[in-house]
This record gives structure tokens, sequence and C-alpha cells, in this order.
């Protein structure tokens, strides 16, 4: 990665994670741990709640100092989920006492509320992030959403990715918020000869909304035969998606893939990437795909892709959960290959915007730079 001029004096950064398994937040978490492992002058440790048995699927900074709590489990019932929360709030706050950290950043809003609470009168500097639109995100449950409007305004700053998000956070909360935007990570220049091959990329649930591209291909794919999806991912939703594309007759054309190593080597080669979802927090895979220099369609679904998408120019914008315009986009798109050039070349241009030395001097005001009056 690279060095920056915005790293500030030497200090000491934590920062919490469920784990680092999969997953666009843990991603981007381990991003930032590697860029100011390598800025030099900052000292970080990395937490998560899970044990050295469990791979990271993200490699890290050998400057950043890994610590494991050990302290997942596959608890069931209301009193079990208690007691793995107050053992986990446990061991972390037995680590702030010890490591003393100048801020600490946490991703999420279960291990952000556990954080709160297991930094409770310390004098750090505690940064939470919330990575979807809490608004739209149906995932968290309701005691947590309710230890989220009472906890949240202790911590220093609630970072959001989007300026829709950072409004929920603060007329829910009562926090203070800031708007930080992922980091695009260093991508290669794509040398591949784009393909016939529509790309997705993300978790099979329905919140991404894959369902929907499947039908819209379905509507298309006798105009053009020689084009097929591939959709990288896994989770919950593989069986009904297998099933849809059989119903639809798309079966021997749409490829479930799984999860992959190389989504780079996918972007590169895709003739067109489609992100379809209901809603995102900051749609990281879209925003690789535009680095990638991908055409690109996306819902524009609450929040994030209105952001990086101005409609027609790098890329194309329809309704959520609209089927027959997502098929009008595929079809207009893959007839006219001059399209998909042009807004491939503007879509690379989030390189420069999203770039690591622009982002991360937001985080580094945020964590380290000193308190406001």
């Amino acid at each position: 990665m690279r060095t920056s001029d915005n790293a500030p004096r030497a200090q000491h950064l934590l920062l919490v994670s469920a784990s680092l398994e999969g997953g666009g937040a843990e991603r981007q978490l381990a991003e930032l741990a590697n860029y100011w492992a390598e800025a030099g002058g900052i000292s970080v440790t990395l937490v998560t709640w899970t044990g050295v048995d469990v791979h990271d699927s993200y490699a890290l900074h050998s400057g950043v100092r890994r610590v494991h709590l050990n302290v997942m489990s596959s608890a069931r019932g209301f009193l079990a989920r208690v007691m793995l929360s107050v053992r986990r709030m446990r061991a972390l706050r037995r680590v702030l006492l010890a490591e003393k950290p100048d801020a600490v950043l946490s991703f999420l809003t279960e291990t952000n509320v556990l954080t709160i609470l297991a930094s409770l009168g310390l004098r750090t500097r505690l940064v939470i992030s919330e990575r979807a639109n809490p608004a739209f995100d149906t995932t968290v449950s309701g005691l947590l959403s309710t230890l989220r409007r009472r906890l949240y305004w202790l911590s220093y700053a609630v970072v959001a990715q989007t300026d829709a998000a950072a409004q929920w956070v603060a007329s829910n909360c009562g926090a203070r918020t800031r708007v930080i935007p992922n980091v695009l990570r260093d991508l290669p220049i794509p040398g591949l000869a784009r393909e016939p091959l529509i790309v997705a990329v993300g978790r099979l649930a329905r919140q991404k909304g894959f369902d929907l591209l499947v039908r819209a291909f379905a509507q298309v794919a006798a105009e053009f035969p020689g084009w097929s999806v591939a959709i990288l991912g896994e989770g919950n939703e593989r069986g009904s998606l297998l099933q849809l594309c059989g119903e639809l007759g798309v079966a021997g054309r749409v490829a479930l893939i799984g999860r992959v190593a190389d989504v780079d080597s996918w972007l590169a080669r895709a003739g067109l990437v489609v992100q379809p979802s209901r809603f995102e927090g900051f749609p990281n895979a879209l925003l690789e795909a535009m680095g990638m220099g991908a055409a690109v369609i996306s819902a524009d679904c609450p929040s994030g892709p209105s952001e990086l998408i101005e409609n027609g120019v790098n890329g194309r914008l329809v309704p959520v959960e609209d089927v027959d315009a997502l098929a009008a986009a595929l079809r207009q798109l893959l007839a006219d290959p001059a399209i998909r050039v042009r807004l491939g070349r503007e879509a690379a241009k989030v390189r420069d915007r999203f770039r690591a030395g622009r982002i991360m001097a937001q985080w580094n005001q945020c964590l380290l730079a000193p308190r406001e009056s």
C-alpha cells in the first residue's frame, strides 16, 4: 500500500471486528489497518471475537498486532447469548486496559454496542461505524436496535458511509456523526478482453436482489444467446436462486460461483457488472467494479449507488425492484458495446475520487486529530 502525507504523530489505534472471515466491512477494516501500519508512526492492534482456528480472509501487514479473543459461540437462547456478550465485553475490556490505545475503532452494530460497553469509564477516543443504512437494515435484532439508540451517543463519533445513514443515526441515536466513504483498495489495471459475461458480486441474500437480476436476464436471454451470468458470493438464498433459474429456463446460463479469491479477474473480464440490491450501506462491490473500468448497472437503492453513479455518464441507475427497467437497461447495454466502453471509461475515474490518501485523511482527522472544543 501507500505511505501518507497525512499521517499524524505516533499513536496507538485499536480496531475491533467480529472476525475477518469475509465481507465488505471486514475487508475495509483490514485495509484501514494495513494503511496505518504501512504509513509508519502508528501502532495498530486488530482484535476479533474469533480464535486462531478461524481463518482470516484478508491478509494483514506485518506491523499489525493481531489479537484473537476466542469468544465465538453458536449460543442459542436469550440467556446464553447474554452470557456470551458479557464474556466478549470482559475479554475486550482486558485488552483495552492492557493496550491503553489512544483511539478505538469498531465496525458493525453488535460489535459497536459491545465495544461501547467495554469502554465505559476509559479515557480513550471511541469511534464506531455503521456499515449499512440503519433505516433499511432488517438484520439487526430489536434488542440491538434499542441498545444502539440508547448507547451510540456515548461514542466520540459514529462514522457512516453516506449522508442518509448519518442523518438516521443523528436523528435516532442523538450521536455525533461523520460521513467517510470507503477507500477504494489498490486495484490492478485490467488487461483482459471483456467477455459476454454479466457479473454480480455479494452475499446470496434477499438484500442483494439477485433474484431480480435472474428475472431480468430471463427476459432478454433469448435475444443475446452468447451472454451468461456469474454471481460471486455465498449465502442462504442459494437454493431459492437455483430453483428460480430452473423455473425461468436460464439454469444453464446463470452460474452461482460461490466465494472466489480472484474477484478482480472476474471484474476485469466482465462485459457488464450488475448490482440489483434492494438496499445498501455503501456498495463496495460496485465501487470496485467501476474502479476496474467495467460498465455497470445498479438499482438506485438506498443508499450509496447514486453517490457513485451519474446515470448515463459513468453507469446506469434503475428503480429498485423494477425488473422490467433492469431488463431494458440490460437490453440497451448488451446490444451496444460502444456504450459499455464509454461507461466503463468514465467509471474508472472513481480511482482518484476514492483513493486511499484522500479518504484516509478523513479517518485520521476523526480518530487522531486533537479533540474539537
